[in-house]
């Protein structure tokens, strides 16, 4: 989450701090969002509180749909349209649309950032593995990784060697880092970690450990994958080509009766185009969503 996240400027803060009292309302619907904050780095990186969220998401919302409003309201009015009210029913759409999805987006960021991390967790974990066993200092491996291309993970132990360079302890230091992370994969192999540094233990017995359990769910999930795989892969056969070409075909035979012709038009066919193109992207869409975040 490098960017900056525009609805979080100072002057939508400040203007936000106006229905700070609804966010303590809502807080009652969203009981999570203190968790969430934290877990996607929104909480830490920009130093907002849960109820200041929700007020800001409550402050969004509320000026999208107003000024939606306005403007479909005077659209109906300048058509000669009598349905008026459809400005405001829309603006009630609008605000509740854009709320839920400002509610949603640290548990999109949270999916993003647990994605990433086990990606190239075991990656990580085997670089940190023959490390240590060539004798290299734990504190010199942790920054080897945070110097490496590991995505979210070489970002993650960059924080731990500036806490570490600044005085903080090392056992702290990982502490923080598995507390505020949301993958639990990630969160297992820090505490081993952890575990084994503070009772003086082999770290390399326990990180080996932590790899071959990991990699035996790597396994499993492509299995598990590969089951969801194959009727999906039918699915997408019946729904994506099978039908559309018979019925295509269909379609051009009962034109060819007379009296028929007027069945078959061009809007059809652009009609099934776009019907087509639109299951492409939602079969891929559950083929990304199924996809294993350990591979």
């Amino acid at each position: 989450m490098n960017s900056e996240i525009a609805f979080l400027s100072q002057k939508i803060r400040r203007n936000a701090h106006l229905f700070i009292w609804i966010g303590d309302i809502l807080m009652r619907l969203s009981p999570h969002m203190a968790m969430n904050l934290r877990l996607s780095g929104i909480g830490d990186r920009y130093n907002v509180s849960a109820r200041e969220y929700l007020s800001i998401c409550f402050l969004l919302s509320l000026t999208f749909s107003v000024i939606s409003t306005i403007v479909i309201s005077f659209a109906l009015y300048i058509g000669g349209s009598k349905n008026i009210i459809l400005g405001p029913l829309m603006g009630i759409f609008i605000f509740f649309f854009f709320y839920i999805q400002l509610v949603s987006y640290p548990r999109i960021i949270i999916s993003k950032r647990v994605r990433d991390l086990e990606k190239n967790l075991l990656f990580a974990l085997r670089t940190i593995l023959v490390q240590i066993r060539s004798g290299v200092p734990i504190f010199d491996t942790f920054v080897s990784i945070a110097d490496g291309d590991y995505g979210q993970i070489s970002q993650e132990f960059r924080v731990v060697v500036e806490k570490v360079r600044a005085g903080k302890p090392v056992e702290e230091s990982l502490e923080t880092l598995a507390i505020r992370n949301p993958s639990m994969y990630f969160r297992r192999a820090i505490w081993q970690l952890l575990t084994a540094i503070k009772s003086g233990g082999d770290v390399g017995d326990n990180l080996s450990r932590v790899i071959e359990s990991l990699s035996k769910e790597q396994v499993v999930g492509i299995k598990r994958y590969q089951s969801i795989l194959n009727p999906l892969a039918m699915m997408y056969m019946m729904i994506a080509v099978i039908i559309p070409s018979m019925g295509v075909t269909i379609m051009v035979i009962i034109s060819t009766f007379p009296g028929m012709e007027n069945i078959v038009s061009e809007q059809i066919f652009w009609m099934l185009l776009v019907g087509l193109i639109f299951m492409q992207f939602i079969f891929l869409s559950i083929i990304r969503s199924k996809r294993p975040t350990l591979i």
